[in-house]
Formats: C-alpha cells, structure tokens, sequence
C-alpha cells in the first residue's frame, strides 16, 4: 500500500493550524489535568495509564496553550490511497473528512522502558466513523468499482499499539524528548461502508457495491485499513512531539511527586 505523504502533512498542518510553532517556546509544566508519575515509581506502567485516562477527556477538547487541537470530531483535510495488491488496486482519495469517537478512547497498557528510551501504549476504541467526501476508481476483490461522492465508515472494536523511541536534546539547561522513531500497530473488528453515488449516480450497481463491500468487510479493511491507521498515527506523533517540545523530561517523570 502506498500512503500520500501529501495527506500526513495535511494531517500535520491541521494539528497546527492558527498556532505559532515555535520549539524555542519557554518550557511549559504538564497541563494541570495531566499528573505526572514519578519515574522511579515501581508501579509506573499503572501510574501512566491511570492518570493518562484521566487526563483524555480534556485533551479530546483541545488545549491550544499544548498545541492540541479538538480531537472529536478530528478533522483531517485529505487521505489517499493508492493500493496495489492482487485482490484490490484502486485509488481512493477521502476529503474534508472527520473522524468521530475517539473520546471513548480507553488507555488499557503501558510498557514504560526510561532506561532504553522506548515506550508503548495500548488503546481500545469501541467504535469511529468517518464522515466526509471520496473518490474512488479501480477494482474491490473481482468487482470494478468507481465513483465519488460522500462517504460513511464505521469501524469497530479498534485496538492499537503506539511505540515511540526518544533522544534528549538540552534547551535553557532543560532537557526534552526528541521523538525519533514512531509506529502504530492498528487492529479492527467489524467495518460498516456506506458510499453514496456509486457508478455515477446508479442506485442499482451502487448498493450492490455497497451490499458486496460489507459483506466482504475483513479482506477490504485489511487491504484499507492501515491508511486510517497511518493518519491515526501520524496525529498521534504531532500531540507527542508537541507535548515533548515544550515539556521537559523532568516534569514529565519526576523523581519525586
């Protein structure tokens, strides 16, 4: 599968948008809805998820002062898709869209390694829909298919690793994270399509489409479904670079607290 760059700097400029970026910024403590855990804790995997999902329902709203926009719905200006596997190749282009439900988000583990500066996270969501507008060409399975038009997809049961690795960079004797590798690992339960105007407006071949795309739902979300979980991961790594750029270290895990 080949991702548009194009749409994960799309991504990244959403995330910005209407906020100076600037990494000299003066450090800034944690925001006063996120505790931090002292990095010494012997329960500190606990600690990070127990005040991580304390601290969602405010950053879900957006915090402008941590360059975090309103992530319910997420905005995300375009994503496409260009496949080229053996049983789908088509490309597909999302517009406009937005993604809801991740404020239902649930932090279920962390994996905190300080001393290999390496993190994991693992997430639960019950359910997102995407909303907004598409245009598709190629072929689904043996089935050609075309069309553009608004679109409705709802995926169920996300589960999802997010791992990052880090550096420290020192600013004003402060030091700070600098994230240098990241990936998300993106699993999924049931997907629902529902693509209006389909062949041009054919009501008849439209809902057939419609009809054989959810009932052959596993083979195209596994085909599809790594690009709704690269532009996931792509706003993930902005919040954290964000947060990291002008957080330091030490206020995120203290010695003490």
């Amino acid at each position: 599968m080949k991702l548009n760059l194009n749409s994960l700097m799309s991504v990244a400029t959403v995330l910005i948008v209407n906020i100076h970026h600037n990494s000299r910024t003066s450090c800034l403590k944690l925001p006063h809805y996120t505790k931090p855990c002292s990095r010494h804790d012997p329960n500190l995997n606990e600690c990070v998820v127990k005040h991580g999902q304390a601290a969602i329902p405010q950053f879900i709203n957006g915090d402008p002062k941590y360059r975090v926009p309103k992530m319910d719905p997420l905005f995300i200006k375009q994503l496409t898709v260009n496949q080229g596997s053996r049983s789908i190749g088509l490309a597909l282009t999302l517009r406009d869209f937005k993604i809801y439900g991740l404020r239902n988000i649930k932090f279920k583990k962390a994996r905190t390694l300080l001393e290999k500066q390496h993190i994991e996270w693992d997430f639960e969501i019950p359910q997102v829909q995407i909303l907004g507008t598409y245009n598709i060409s190629g072929k689904v399975l043996v089935l050609p298919i075309t069309g553009s038009g608004d679109a409705n997809v709802t995926i169920t049961n996300l589960k999802i690793t997010y791992k990052y690795d880090w550096t420290y960079v020192t600013r004003n004797n402060k030091q700070y994270m600098n994230i240098t590798t990241s990936k998300l690992l993106f699993e999924n339960g049931r997907t629902y399509f529902d693509l209006k105007n389909l062949f041009n407006g054919d009501k008849v071949l439209g809902n057939n489409m419609n009809y054989f795309l959810n009932d052959n739902w596993a083979e195209v979300t596994k085909e599809l479904g790594p690009a709704v979980g690269d532009a996931i991961g792509e706003v993930f790594r902005q919040l954290l670079t964000s947060i990291a750029e002008l957080v330091p270290w030490e206020y995120i895990y203290p010695d003490k607290v």
